[in-house]
């Protein structure tokens, strides 16, 4: 029987080129890998919703459904650009703190949290079920603001 994959060798296999937060300048290298993932994983969902409001449209033009799309997509779109504009990987911040072991594997299990909860949203939006889709977008909302927190001593989160 083989041993379990630790969170690490996990993300590891989910995300090409991602080593790990070995290193000071590997921080923000890696965070940029998880974050790119992620924003390219809601932005495959984010499609899946517009063919399925298409499809839906020109069935049903006023079909309630639609505005319920359109919202859960706005919230995806947010979500993408809270992504893009975060503070990459601790960026100035490890320069003055040291970040500890735990931290790191703190880090590393809310990165593959997110990576799979970004799987979960784009499966979610594939079969269109919109309702658990907003849940999962809530989920992985909070991620972002909890890991953003995580480059920073605990003092100061």
């Amino acid at each position: 029987m083989g041993k379990e994959l630790t969170p690490l060798e996990r993300l590891q296999l989910l995300v090409p080129g991602y080593r790990g937060y070995k290193a000071k300048d590997l921080i923000r290298q890696d965070d940029f890998l998880i974050r790119t993932s992620v924003k390219s994983k809601l932005e495959n969902a984010l499609n899946k919703l517009a063919e399925l409001e298409g499809r839906l449209v020109s069935v049903s033009p006023f079909n309630p459904q639609l505005k319920r799309i359109e919202f859960v997509a706005s919230k995806i779109r947010t979500l993408i650009s809270e992504l893009v504009s975060a503070q990459g990987g601790g960026a100035d911040v490890y320069a003055r703190y040291k970040i500890s072991t735990e931290q790191l594997d703190e880090i590393v299990k809310n990165d593959l949290n997110m990576i799979q909860l970004a799987d979960q949203a784009y499966q979610l939006a594939l079969s269109g079920n919109v309702d658990q889709l907003e849940s999962v977008l809530d989920w992985i909302r909070q991620i972002i603001i909890q890991r953003q927190g995580l480059f920073f001593p605990q003092e100061y989160r």
